[in-house]
């Protein structure tokens, strides 16, 4: 009895960790500031009997909706390569990155991405937080890059 017990214990730790092993990046670039074209977010790991990847955005600095969050929903019927980039601009309910201070510190946002099956049933998650603020994005070098 003592081998179930660690066997499951086992189990639910493989199934906690298969929850958040999806690689998600993507990079901020001053035309992002204030406008509803989200980046390219590129998802990694996305596991077998994905159809939808869920996106949400967040401004981890305020609660403000206006600062930038939302998301939408990118489904593939066929399913999805283990590699994906979601293409800039694909997703419908996203608001851009506008922090009040974007001059100075600007805010830290997070992109949360979840691998759904048909059955809207969560396979795996991640996430990626950057900060934005003109700054950070003149920093990176990232000014016109795609």
């Amino acid at each position: 009895m003592k081998w179930i017990a660690t066997l499951v214990v086992c189990w639910a730790a493989g199934a906690a960790w298969a929850q958040s092993n999806l690689g998600v990046e993507f990079r901020w670039q001053i035309a992002h500031h204030c406008n509803a074209n989200s980046p390219v977010i590129k998802v990694k790991n996305i596991p077998a009997g994905t159809t939808s990847l869920e996106v949400v955005m967040t401004d981890l600095d305020s609660n403000n909706p206006a600062h930038g969050g939302g998301g939408g929903m990118v489904t593939l019927e066929a399913g999805f390569p283990s590699d994906y980039a979601i293409p800039a601009g694909a997703l419908d309910k996203y608001v851009g990155p506008c922090p009040d201070n974007f001059t100075t510190l600007g805010h830290e946002y997070e992109i949360k991405v979840t691998a759904l099956n048909a059955n809207k049933q969560a396979l795996s998650k991640g996430s990626h937080k950057a900060p934005f603020s003109g700054k950070f994005v003149i920093l990176q070098g990232v000014i016109g890059s795609p």
